[in-house]
C-alpha cells in the first residue's frame, strides 16, 4: 500500500469524534423546573475504535483512505453549521415583545331595551322570536284593538250625555245670575293681582332696606378710611383715603324707589277696581247660584274629555302595534298570541345592535394585569374584534360546587366592549379574549421553548466561541406567545440553544442536530 493511503489509529480517532458516550435512560427534552440530571459516559479506547473501524473496512470493501476522507468530510460540515443553519440555535436580538392575558368568556348584550306594552290589550301577533335581529321601525307584536274601538265608542257616548247636562244647569244659571257671576270672577282676579302687587311692593322695600343698610356701611367704612389716611405714619406723612364708590349704590336705591312708587301706584289702582266688583256681588247676593256647582260640572266635563283622549290613545298604539326604536337582537319574548298584555307590562327584551361585549372570567392571580381601559381583542368563530375593558367586578364569584372555591377564594368576572360588533356575532356563545397587559420596545430577546428553570432561578443554555454549552442566569421581563423579554443576563448576539435535552450539560461541545442528518450512514456516498 502506498505511504499516502497508510493511516494509523490515532489518526482515525482524531477525525472521527473524540469520544463515544452511551446514555441511560435519556430523554428528548429538559423541564422547565428541576436541574438537568448527570449523565454517565463509558468510554470505549482509541485501540479498540480503530479495531471496529477497521473490521468494518474490510468487511465493506471499502479502502482506509476513502474511509478517512468521509469522516473529514463530516467534520467539516459541522464546523460550517451555526444559528443560521442550526435551527436549535437561537442568535439573541432585538424585538417588539407584546404581552397577552388570553381567558374565554361569553358574548353578551351590554346596552338592552326592555319593550313596555303601551295599553291593555289582546296579543293578535308576536311578530318576532328570540335571538332574531331586527331593524328600526320593525313590527314587533299587533293587538286585537276591537275592544278598545268598542271602548272608545262608549265613552264618547258618556261624555256627550254628561256634556248635555252640564249645558242646561250653565244656562239656567247664567239667566239667574250673570251678572253676579261675571263680577265675581273679576273679584277672584283682581284679589290675585292685588295680592300679587302687594307682594312685589314688598319685595322692593325690602331690596331699598338692604340697599340702604348696604349704603350705611360703605359710607362708615369710607370714614373710617378717611380718619385712617389722615393719620401720619412713622415718617409723619398721611395719604390719599382708599375711598369705595357708592354712586352706583344711590343710583340703585332712587331706581328701586321708583319702581316701588308706580307698584303702589298700580296696587291702588287693582284695590279701587276690586271694591268696585264687590259692591256689584253684594247686590245681587240674593241669586241663588252655587260656585261648587259650577266647578262640579266644569270637572265633570274635564274628566270625560279625558276619558275620550285616553280611549282614542290607547286605540291609535293597538293599531299601530309596538315597533322596535332601534336595530337589535331579541333577548327575550315574555308574551304569547291570544294573551292579554297589561300596560306596562315588560314583553320583549332587545340587545342594541352597537352595544356588544364579552363577559370573561380571570383568577386572583391575574388581577394585578387587568384594569378598565386596557385594549383588547376578541375572537368569536373565525372573526377577530378589536374592544376595550370596561368593567372588571370588584366582587369575586364563587362556584358553590366547588369544595376547593372555599379556601383558595372565587374568580372574578370582567367584560370586554366590542369596538366594531357586525352581524357575524352571537349572543351566548363562546369567544376568546386577548387582553393587551404590557409591551417592550426593541428588547433582547429568546424564544420561549429556551428558558428553563431549576432552584436557583431562569437560566439558559449558550454556545461559546469554543463550540462549548454554557449555563446563563437570567432575568425576565414580559413574555409573547413567541420570545421572552431578557432584562438581564444576555448580550445581543448571543447564541442561545432553543431545546435543551437532558444529556446536556456545561462544558459539553455542543453537537448541531443538523450536523447527524447532513452525512449520517447511509446518507454519505463513498466510492472505491
Amino acid at each position: 500500500m502506498d505511504n499516502k493511503n497508510e493511516i494509523t489509529e490515532t489518526d482515525l480517532v482524531e477525525v472521527a469524534m473524540p469520544e463515544v458516550t452511551s446514555e441511560e435512560n435519556p430523554e428528548s427534552k429538559t423541564e422547565a423546573a428541576g436541574k438537568k440530571p448527570e449523565r454517565k459516559k463509558k468510554k470505549i479506547s482509541k485501540g479498540a475504535i480503530a479495531v471496529i473501524v477497521v473490521a468494518a473496512l474490510v468487511i465493506g470493501g471499502l479502502t482506509v483512505k476513502t474511509f478517512v476522507d468521509s469522516l473529514k468530510q463530516m467534520k467539516e460540515v459541522m464546523g460550517d453549521i451555526d444559528s443560521k443553519t442550526d435551527d436549535n440555535l437561537f442568535t439573541v436580538d432585538r424585538e417588539d415583545v407584546e404581552q397577552e392575558l388570553t381567558t374565554s368568556g361569553t358574548v353578551v348584550g351590554i346596552g338592552k331595551d326592555a319593550y313596555i306594552s303601551p295599553v291593555t290589550a289582546k296579543v293578535e301577533d308576536v311578530c318576532v322570536e328570540v335571538g332574531q335581529t331586527v331593524q328600526k321601525g320593525d313590527v314587533l307584536l299587533t293587538y286585537d284593538s276591537s275592544d278598545l274601538g268598542d271602548n272608545l265608542t262608549k265613552v264618547k257616548i258618556q261624555a256627550q250625555s254628561e256634556k248635555a247636562a252640564g249645558d242646561s244647569n250653565y244656562e239656567a244659571a247664567d239667566e239667574a245670575a250673570e251678572k253676579a257671576g261675571s263680577a265675581q270672577k273679576k273679584v277672584k282676579k283682581l284679589e290675585k293681582e292685588v295680592a300679587s302687587l302687594k307682594k312685589d311692593a314688598e319685595k322692593l322695600s325690602d331690596s331699598i332696606t338692604s340697599y340702604q343698610d348696604k349704603m350705611e356701611e360703605t359710607e362708615a367704612q369710607n370714614a373710617k378710611e378717611t380718619e385712617k389716611a389722615a393719620t401720619p405714619n412713622e415718617q409723619g406723612t398721611t395719604r390719599e383715603p382708599n375711598l369705595q364708590d357708592t354712586k352706583e349704590l344711590k343710583q340703585t336705591i332712587r331706581d328701586l324707589n321708583k319702581k316701588l312708587n308706580k307698584k303702589n301706584e298700580a296696587l291702588s289702582e287693582k284695590q279701587s277696581q276690586l271694591a268696585e266688583q264687590q259692591s256689584i256681588v253684594a247686590a245681587n247676593k240674593d241669586v241663588k247660584v252655587s260656585e261648587s256647582t259650577k266647578a262640579q260640572l266644569a270637572a265633570s266635563n274635564e274628566l270625560f274629555n279625558l276619558n275620550v283622549s285616553e280611549a282614542e290613545k290607547s286605540l291609535s298604539q293597538a293599531e299601530a302595534g309596538l315597533t322596535a326604536n332601534e336595530d337589535g337582537i331579541v333577548e327575550s319574548v315574555d308574551v304569547v298570541q291570544g294573551a292579554y298584555a297589561n300596560e306596562t307590562q315588560t314583553v320583549m327584551t332587545i340587545i342594541r345592535n352597537d352595544e356588544i361585549g364579552v363577559e370573561f372570567t380571570i383568577s386572583k392571580d391575574d388581577l394585578g394585569y387587568i384594569s378598565n381601559g386596557q385594549t383588547a381583542r376578541v375572537v368569536i368563530g373565525n372573526n377577530e374584534y378589536e374592544g376595550t375593558v370596561e368593567f372588571v367586578s370588584r366582587v369575586a364569584s364563587m362556584d358553590a360546587t366547588s369544595a376547593t372555591a372555599k379556601t383558595t377564594g372565587g374568580n372574578i368576572k370582567g367584560r370586554i366592549r366590542i369596538k366594531n360588533p357586525d352581524g357575524n356575532i352571537y349572543i351566548g356563545v363562546s369567544a376568546k379574549a386577548y387582553i393587551f397587559i404590557g409591551k417592550a420596545d426593541k428588547a433582547l430577546v429568546i424564544p420561549y421553548e429556551a428558558l428553563c428553570t431549576d432552584i436557583d432561578g431562569d437560566y439558559v443554555y449558550v454556545v461559546d466561541k469554543n463550540n462549548k454549552i454554557q449555563r446563563k442566569d437570567v432575568k425576565v421581563g414580559i413574555y409573547s406567545d413567541e420570545y421572552y423579554e431578557v432584562t438581564e443576563g444576555m448580550a445581543e448576539g448571543d447564541k442561545v440553544i432553543r431545546n435543551v435535552t437532558k444529556d446536556m450539560k456545561p462544558g459539553d461541545e455542543y453537537v448541531p442536530e443538523t450536523a447527524a442528518s447532513a452525512v449520517a450512514p447511509g446518507i454519505v456516498t463513498v466510492t472505491e
